[in-house]
This record gives structure tokens, sequence and C-alpha cells, in this order.
């Protein structure tokens, strides 16, 4: 029998908060990995001079954003353990604290008028320092949000959180839009470069602050980790994750979630920039397409998710790897060779492009809360989501030296292609050697043969 079977079941008010909470979270997660890429892009010149060569400016900007990315790991290997050892609640509430602070801080950041490169060398400290807390984030909120999830319907929970991502991406490239009409971009005296970009990072603050109050108000500890806490001392559970009896699940997910970084690199990171470069489109009509895009790809995610809870999780991790790795992967290839003129310039094939490509290349993240929760048993699902979903990042995050690198073997923009097309391969491989876990006993390490009552129940009745 499993610690939910000894539980009393939450009722839909608990599991509404934790499925709000979790989102919530995940929203304040990518709304300030996303900052550096959306908000901060045309305020660079603050920070950079003009006299920096383009190459120099490129790796600088892409630090900005990989800072936050390798930060990530480092958090989730210690808040994870915190995660398993006092509870998912406690360390959501500390690590939403330190990702509001260092955000604020960032926000009353002085240019390099003031303090030359030092300037931007304190932004990357301090995007740092800021994943190690975003990485703690989704260690507790995450896991807590699923274990409180009804089993058979963990998919469909998993996507309710999930929309958080696509929320948050939709929501930093709206203030952005705005900002750049009240304060309009344009050298390192601009409105925006000397302003306007501040208010996206202080709004990411005050949203940290708004969840904080939120979750600790409205969210309870889990209940299968409290019951998993009650039993006799444990291992360590990082060391459980990486070298002990759980270590099959973690290096299998981490080839899939090498698979999904990659895409998302270029599906999210890259996309805004490149939309900038390879069209004809202003950079206000190119926020306004993100925008819709992501919003209208936001709507697909609960549906992603009750899919998944009737073809399985495995099978939609397979059809994602040939997704990534031709079909998004054939949508940069065509915007490297985009048509500056004729009747298919435009915004509107520009909107159906983004679309396809956050469709084809990013829905992953509908699914990734569920899955990951499910390979991984009680007693380490913290350590095991955080390592598992951020730990591909110290591979992935360098895309933008990858890039450079095949660039002196290809043209450069058709860079993006190759690692989509690795995306691709890594998914669809990481997808075939894992099990099934859509069944799984919550309790216990997912897989086929964990299958619990309950669950088989939940599907039958369906």
């Amino acid at each position: 029998m499993t610690s939910t079977a000894h539980a009393a079941a939450p009722d839909t008010a608990q599991r509404r908060a934790a499925v709000i909470g979790g989102a919530f979270g995940f929203f304040v997660d990518m709304f300030d990995v996303y900052l550096p890429t959306i908000a901060l892009t045309p305020a660079l010149p603050y920070f950079v001079p003009a006299s920096v060569p383009s190459g120099t400016r490129a790796i600088i900007t892409a630090a900005v954003f990989v800072s936050t990315l390798i930060g990530r790991p480092l958090g989730s290997l210690i808040f994870g353990r915190l995660a398993d050892r006092v509870g998912r609640r406690r360390v959501t509430l500390l690590s939403v604290a330190g990702c509001a602070a260092t955000t604020g801080v960032i926000a009353v950041l002085p240019g390099h008028a003031q303090l030359g490169l030092w300037a931007v060398a304190l932004m990357i400290l301090l995007r740092f320092v800021d994943g190690i807390f975003l990485g703690g984030e989704y260690t507790g909120a995450i896991p807590l949000a699923m274990e409180i999830a009804p089993p058979g319907r963990r998919g469909l929970y998993g996507s309710l959180v999930s929309i958080g991502f696509p929320l948050s991406y939709c929501a930093i490239s709206l203030l952005s839009y705005a900002m750049l009409h009240i304060a309009p971009a344009g050298g390192p005296t601009s409105a925006y470069a000397e302003w306007g970009w501040r208010v996206p990072f202080a709004a990411g603050a005050v949203i940290g602050v708004v969840f904080l109050l939120y979750y600790s108000r409205t969210v309870r500890e889990s209940e299968v980790w409290l019951a998993s806490a009650r039993r006799a001392k444990r291992a360590d559970p990082v060391k459980t994750v990486l070298f002990g009896s759980a270590r099959r699940s973690f290096w299998q997910v981490f080839v899939l979630m090498a698979g999904v970084w990659f895409a998302s690199n270029m599906a999210s990171g890259l996309l805004p920039s490149l939309l900038g470069t390879q069209t004809t489109l202003t950079a206000t009509e190119v926020t306004g397409v993100l925008v819709v895009a992501q919003f209208v790809h936001t709507l697909c995610f609960p549906l992603i998710g009750a899919l998944t809870d009737r073809i399985g999780r495995r099978t939609f991790f397979i059809a994602c790897g040939l997704s990534v790795g031709v079909v998004c992967a054939a949508a940069f290839a065509f915007l490297a060779s985009w048509p500056r003129s004729g009747p298919w310039s435009g915004v509107p094939l520009v909107f159906v492009l983004t679309l396809l490509i956050r469709i084809s290349g990013a829905s992953m993240f509908a699914v990734t809360p569920s899955y990951i929760c499910e390979r991984f048993p009680a007693a380490v699902r913290g350590s095991g989501f955080g390592m598992g979903y951020s730990l591909p990042l110290l591979v992935t995050a360098g895309y933008a030296y990858y890039q450079d690198w095949l660039g002196h073997l290809i043209p450069y923009e058709d860079t993006p292609v190759v690692l989509l097309v690795l995306g691709g391969v890594l998914i669809l491989v990481g997808a075939l050697i894992g099990p099934e876990t859509r069944d799984a006993d919550f309790e216990t390490a997912a897989g086929p043969a964990n299958v619990s009552a309950t669950a088989r129940s939940g599907r039958l009745n369906r």
C-alpha cells in the first residue's frame, strides 16, 4: 500500500491551490529566465559600448542568458536535497524569495557609463545567483503539485502547471512591447536603455513577492512527502539519484532533457533575435508576433496533457523527437533563407512560422512535470526532478559557442538547424530507452512494473 493510501485524500481546494502555485512558480521561473533575451536585448548598448566587436557582443549577450542556465543545476543540487529533507513547500518559499530579491537588485544596476564593463560583469554574476534560486523553485513547487494530482490525470495537471512557462514568455513579450512604445529604444542614451528595461525586471521582483504571499497562505505541504519523511533514516537523495537506485531513471531523463533544452534554446531563446535579423519586421512587430503566437501555444497545453493521459508520455515524447528534428528544424532552415521581399514577406507569414516553431519545438514542456516526477520515488523526487530537469543545461547552455564552432563548418544561419536535429535525436533516444510512466505508482520508482491499483482504477473509470 502506498503512502497516498494512508494519507487523507486532498480536496479540490488543495489541488487547485497546489496547481496554481506550481504554475505560478513556473511563471516566476521562466519570466526570470527569458528576461534577458526579450527585455534586455534592446537595452544592450546601455551595458556594452558600440566599440565592442560584434562577435564579442554576441558572446556577452549569450553569457547574460547562459549564466542563469548554468546556475540552475547548482540550485537543483542544493535545494533539491532540501526539498526531499525539509519539505517541498518550505524550499519553494525560500528559493522564490531569493529569486525576487536578486531580480530587484538587477533592476537598479548602473550601466557602462558609470561602471564600464563591470556593469555587464555584475549583471552576469547576479543572473548566475538568480539561476541558483530558480533551480531551487521547481524542486519544491512542481513535485508538490504533481504529488497532489489524482492518478490517471497527472498529465492534465502537469500541463496546467506548465502553462506558467508559455504565459511568462507571453507576459515578458507583452510588457516589453508596451515599454518599447512608452520608452523607445535607440542607443545607450535612449529612454528604453536608460530606464525602460528596468520595468520588466522590477515587475519580475514584484511577481515573486506576490507568489510568496499566495503560496504561503494557500498551499499546504504534500501528504506524499510527509508520509515519506516519517519513514526510517534514508540515504542521501542526491547520491541516490546520481549513483544509487534511481541512477538509471536520472540518466535516461538526462538524455531526453538535453534534447528538450537544445530545442528550447532555439525555439525560445534564439527565436526573438533571429526574427529581428532574418525578417523585415520591426522590433515592435516581432514582439507582437511573439505575444500572440505564445498565447495560442498556451491554449494547447491542457489538450496536450490530457492527450498523454490517454496515449502515454513515452509515445508523446517519441513524436516530439520527430517534430523537433524534422518540423522545427525545417522551419528554422526556411527562416535562415528568408525572402526579404515579395509576396511571402510580412507579419502573417512570420506569425505562422513562429507558431509552428513554438508548437513543434517547445510543446514538450506541457508534459515534463508529470513525466519527470513519475520517474522518481517520493523520497528523492525533489532531487530527481531538479537534477533531471536542469543538469542537462550544463551541456546545452553553451549553444551560442556550439553555433560559433559550427559556423566555421557551415553557414552560421544554418547552425540552429543542426542543433535542432541533434535535440530531436536526443529526445527520441531518451523516450525509447525509458518506460511508459502514466500509470506509475507515485510512491515507488516509476515504471511499467510499478502500476498502483489506484492508478489502474483511475484509468479504467475514465
